[in-house]
């Protein structure tokens, strides 16, 4: 017979005789792994990212006020760029009002703050938050170092403090 005729598969070999009695289902097996067309197994799925590591470095403590940065680094590409998370704790037995927190770097350090999500604490866990982002400019040479300067009324009383933070992991902020 001619290639490509009756009786032949679509490479030209003769195709196995044709039976009439009823095929029985092949037994059940264990599935093979998936094969592309090639016969090779499929690229494992790509690693979901890990969750950026967070790093907790104490701020400042004053007349039962803390604050509390959580550090992370939003960006995998730019390890200049970090992402300071303020939480505020207050262990005063009383509710703070008009908390103000202020933050100043050094030159080499550009950042930006968010507005606290509110002024008023109240006595207990660290709800509060604020946001400041930072980018190092000199990451590797020098460290990260903030001043702070912190305002707030707690049993009728206006208190402010200022201090350093400087706590931060050398070499990553």
């Amino acid at each position: 017979p001619a290639a490509g005729g009756v009786g032949m598969d679509i490479f030209g070999a003769p195709a196995p005789p044709a039976t009439m009695t009823a095929a029985t289902p092949p037994p059940a097996a264990t599935p093979a792994p998936a094969m592309d067309i090639f016969g090779a197994a499929p690229a494992p799925p790509p690693a979901t990212p890990a969750e950026p590591e967070t790093v907790r470095v104490p701020a400042i403590t004053k007349d039962g006020l803390s604050v509390e940065f959580e550090c992370s680094k939003p960006d995998n590409w730019n390890k200049q760029k970090s992402t300071l998370l303020a939480h505020f704790t207050n262990n005063t037995g009383d509710i703070v009002y008009g908390m103000n927190l202020q933050v100043a770097t050094p030159k080499f350090v550009t950042m930006e703050m968010e507005p606290a999500s509110s002024t008023t604490i109240p006595v207990g866990s660290g709800k509060v938050t604020q946001k400041v982002n930072v980018v190092n400019s000199q990451l590797g040479t020098k460290n990260l170092v903030l001043k702070l300067k912190i305002g707030f009324t707690s049993r009728g009383q206006k208190i402010e403090h200022m201090g350093t933070c400087n706590g931060f992991p050398a070499g990553t902020y």
